[in-house]
Formats: C-alpha cells, structure tokens, sequence
C-alpha cells in the first residue's frame, strides 16, 4: 500500500481552506467514568522549540478538537530526564488513560513494559521498538496487551532521499550532466535512535546505488546545530575533502552550513546540503537553494496519534488487526516548495479539522491518509 503525494496535498489543503470542514471542530471524549480521556505524552525532545515543539503542538491542537486532556512532560533531548519524565507520568493521580511513548536512546521498553504492568494503554509514536526489543520483549496487541498501537514514519527513504537530492544538486549545478564523484560527509542524530538508524540504513542504500557518492567520515551530532557545527568545523580544519554533507535533521545541517560558511564555502554552489525536519529555517535555506532538500511532514504525527487513538476508542477494527502504522515522509525541495508555504508558514495548527482523517465513520475497508507522500499508511 504505496501512499500518494497529490491525495495527502489535498486532502491538507481542502481541511485547510474550505469552512465547511471546520464545522464541529471540537467534541469531547469520555473515558468510562464520565471525565475527559486523559493522554500523557513522554516528549523526549525540547517543547518550547525546534522539532519535537512541532510534534507537541499538533498533538495538543488535535487533542483540544478530540477534547483529551493532554498532559506533556519535556525531556529536552536528555535519557535521564526522559527516564524521570516517564516516572512522573506513572506516579500521576489519576491515572492517564493512555500514554504516549517514544523509543529515544532505546528507553521505549521500559515504558512499555511498567505500562503493560500498571495496565495502562500505551501508543509507540515515531521511533517504535526495535526488531530485536521486540523479538526479547513482544509484539503490540499480541505478546504485550496493553501496547495498543505504534506510528512510525519511513526513515529509510528519508534518508535515501536526501542522499539522491546532493547527487540531484550536483547535477543541477553541472547544467544536468552527470557530476563527477562527491566527496561526502555524513552527520547522524545518534546511535542508538530508531530514526537515526533508519535513516542510517537508507543512506548505506544510497551509498551502494550510487558510487559517486564518496563518503569520507561518519559523524555523529545529537542532534544538535552546535555539535554539527563544531564536526564540521573540526574536519574543515583539518583539509577534510567535502563536495555534499548529509545531514539527520536540519538542525544538524544548518549548523554544517554555518561552519561551511565560515570557512568561505557557498552551500548550494561548491558545496551540497541536505535535512529533514521541514524547520522554518531549513524550509528558507530551501527556498534560497543552500539547502538541496528538507524532508519531512512527521511532526504531524503527534495529530495523527490523537486521530488513531479517536479511532481507537471509536473501535475502528483495522487498528486491532494492524496495530503497527507506517507512513512515509514528503521531500520538499526548490522544485515544490511553493506548493507548501502557506500551509506550513503560520505553523497555525488550529486550522486544520483533524476530524477530517478519521475513518471511524467511514466505509469498511477504507484506509488511513496519514502518507505525507499523501496517500493511504501502511499497515503492518
């Protein structure tokens, strides 16, 4: 089930632009007792910036039109503030009635784990467990009752996209003859993180299909501009060969291009940059052709978990069936970037009726339009 970029596009810009799908926007779920459905969110990531601030932002826009009470716990890209995040979330009076969790550093057992101990619902939300967690541990539904669902985006095409669009720039600058070999540095988020290995694997993929692509070093930043920064710098200083660097996040990339900068290169010139995160600033540096790609849309993942989990509650048989959801990213680049300014240049999450990609009302058999390359998700 291959998703479809035009669907997802319009379906987004028809929730977006047309009044009558913003109608009953709001409504309220109960849990059994009467009160609103209590969702704790374990966010690994910072909530008053960069990504993660996406993914909690559209969740909490979602929730408010699902009428959740959602709680989030921030755990600004620290394991052991995630480790205390989740404690808190246990220790809650009362008890939320679902929890979202996120494999960062591989801590995604654990929660899974006490969840299905306490009895409380658990939903895996972009980086799941690993094949290896899930072959010691078990599987959602089936080996760990309580482990309800998981939405995980495609990172390995993510990564594989972003490897081709620095071979894509090359060639455009080379008035679309083949380019000659690139000289490629590679940044990772980590080693440990699903998605950062995900997206490892989709770059190897790259790497073997395309031996123009020359990696010199494989670098690791947490995702993180300043660490990418100093990499870059670091191996700049020391006469490091770079034609093209590959970046995890935009973070990681936008920090490449400033020491790129610094040390007089021209990103998008003599020199090929690409993320992913569809950040304001990545999005510019697309715009402005230092940036070859910035992949992304998956922030929009913390809106779709509250829709599965509306679905969920709703009793919608194909997430008991398939409890594991994937979907792919869309890669925005100087070619379509204009299609996706307004959508994504207020950040105004609100307008969008999220009610729209429900299928809990739908006919038998329908599929989910959760694709960011627009069409239906993968079901598992």
């Amino acid at each position: 089930m291959k998703p479809h970029a035009v669907l997802f596009l319009f379906a987004l810009l028809l929730v977006l632009v047309n009044p009558a799908y913003q109608a009953n926007a709001h409504t309220t779920e109960t849990n059994p007792g009467g009160s609103p459905v209590r969702v704790a969110f374990i966010n690994p990531g910072y909530g008053d910036r960069g990504f993660w601030k996406d993914v909690r932002d559209t969740m909490q826009a979602a929730a408010d039109q699902f009428g959740y009470d959602l709680l989030v716990f921030d755990s600004n890209r620290d394991s052991k503030m995630m480790i205390e995040s989740a404690q808190k979330v246990f220790a809650l009076e009362p008890t939320p009635d679902y929890i979202i969790a996120v494999n960062e550093h591989q801590q995604g057992t654990r929660i899974v784990l006490e969840a299905e101990e306490r009895g409380i619902p658990v939903i895996m939300l972009l980086n799941d467990l690993t094949d290896e967690q899930k072959e010691n541990y078990g599987y959602p539904g089936k080996d760990i009752k309580n482990w309800i669902l998981s939405l995980t985006p495609d990172n390995e095409r993510a990564g594989y996209d972003i490897a081709k669009s620095l071979i894509d720039g090359a060639r455009l600058k080379a008035d679309n003859q083949q380019p000659g070999p690139l000289c490629l540095l590679s940044i990772a988020g980590d080693r440990n993180t699903p998605a950062s290995l995900q997206r490892l694997d989709g770059l190897d993929h790259a790497l073997s299909r395309f031996p123009l692509l020359r990696e010199q070093r494989r670098l690791v930043a947490n995702w993180s501009y300043d660490e990418a920064y100093r990499q870059t710098e670091n191996w700049l200083d020391r006469d490091g060969c770079v034609d093209a660097i590959w970046a995890a996040n935009d973070d990681i990339a936008l920090g490449a291009i400033a020491a790129l900068e610094k040390a007089g290169r021209k990103p998008g010139k003599d020199v090929f940059v690409g993320g992913l995160n569809w950040s304001p600033d990545g999005l510019r540096k697309v715009a402005d052709g230092e940036m070859t790609i910035t992949h992304g849309g998956h922030f929009f993942a913390g809106a779709w978990v509250m829709v599965l989990l509306h679905d969920y509650i709703q009793g919608v048989e194909i997430l008991s069936k398939h409890p594991e959801i994937t979907f792919r990213m869309e890669a925005i680049t100087r070619d379509n970037i204009s299609y996706f300014v307004d959508i994504l240049g207020s950040r105004n999450w609100n307008s969008l009726d999220f009610h729209q990609f429900s299928i809990a009302n739908s006919p038998s058999g329908t599929e989910y339009n959760f694709g960011l390359h627009g069409g239906v998700a993968d079901l598992e």
